[in-house]
């Protein structure tokens, strides 16, 4: 089961957390303030192609329409001025920190860390596929900072639909949808073999299973004292792959997913519902991969896993006041 929605929401949290502890101490126009003058610095060096790469794109294969999002505002009944005032208080700390993570991601120094971000994630999740493709110097560079963005995709549409108003987050996945194709259409050309092309599409599909598996999986094997040959963490991300398949997690979960998951009320459990379902999915093929005394740290990393999300999800509800319906 996949478990890449922790990250993607812990780091989100932090993200937002960090706003509203700068907007309580009343220190927002100062932090601005500094951002702009780390942008006024002189951009670090990189090669003509790295600086052409759309590093702040996401990946097509993330986006899966699924219908309009639904809205997520509760009428507030006329006799609950304390309700609306709450309500107001919500769209007013979201509309900050929406501005906020735009003014950085704008400045030179916001894209400057984005690009530096991206790279080191691609380096991370990607390395094995860079050895296979035996890409060197400035192209292994370019490769880096597109598939890296790719890997960060998902990540950066929920922080950006967690920080816009209702009314804007359809834009915001317009965008988002664009700047997936562009992505795509730089890697095509970038690439230009349809065997390569068609191995990145395979390596990348699967990415959150090699991120889970050469993670905490591994770690927690390696705790427990029961590593994974490199045979068997091949054969558990196939498992892991197939039961996200099979549960529908990418329409829920990835994409359009995420704004509907955001525009309703009760993510929490539903994210505990298909987490479920995916460990039922995956059980029997676990079981004849792994010993059971690697079933057992495999499950205690999921069990992680599952923890840390529902918790960052329900933090982000009672903050944000996401999943209202109107009526």
């Amino acid at each position: 089961m996949n478990m890449k929605l922790g990250f993607i929401v812990s780091t989100t949290l932090a993200l937002l957390l960090a706003a509203v502890v700068v907007m309580g101490m009343g220190q927002l126009s100062k932090l601005k303030k500094e951002v702009a003058e780390l942008g006024a610095e002189k951009p670090a060096k990189s090669s003509k192609q790295v600086a052409s790469a759309p590093v702040g794109l996401g990946p097509a294969s993330s986006s899966r329409p699924s219908g309009p999002a639904k809205s997520g505002r509760v009428a507030v009944e006329d006799d609950d001025p304390e309700g609306e005032e709450r309500e107001d208080r919500q769209d007013d700390r979201r509309r900050m920190i929406g501005e906020f993570m735009r003014e950085l991601a704008q400045s030179d120094a916001g894209k400057r860390m984005l690009e530096s971000r991206n790279k080191r994630k691609g380096a991370r999740v990607f390395g094995g596929l860079v050895d296979e493709l035996g890409l060197e110097g400035e192209d292994r560079d370019y490769f880096l900072g597109v598939a890296g963005a790719s890997a960060s995709a998902e990540e950066d549409l929920w922080r950006k639909l967690m920080s816009a108003d209702e009314g804007g987050r359809e834009a915001v996945f317009t965008e988002w949808e664009s700047e997936n194709s562009a992505r795509d259409a730089a890697m095509r050309e970038f690439l230009n073999d349809e065997s390569d092309w068609e191995r990145y599409q395979q390596y990348e599909s699967r990415l959150e299973e090699y991120e889970q598996v050469q993670g905490d999986v591994r770690r927690s094997m390696e705790s427990a004292g029961v590593p994974l040959t490199p045979d068997q963490e091949a054969q558990l991300v196939e498992v892991m792959y197939e039961a996200r398949q099979e549960i529908g997690m990418n329409e829920k979960w990835q994409g359009r997913g995420i704004m509907n998951q955001i525009s309703e009320p009760g993510i929490a459990g539903r994210l505990e519902a298909d987490w479920q379902a995916g460990q039922e999915a995956m059980s029997v093929g676990v079981s004849n991969v792994l010993s059971a005394e690697q079933v057992e740290a495999f499950n205690a990393s999921q069990n992680r896993s599952i923890r840390g999300a529902t918790m960052g999800l329900r933090m982000m509800e009672n903050f944000g006041g996401g999943g209202r319906r109107s009526e």
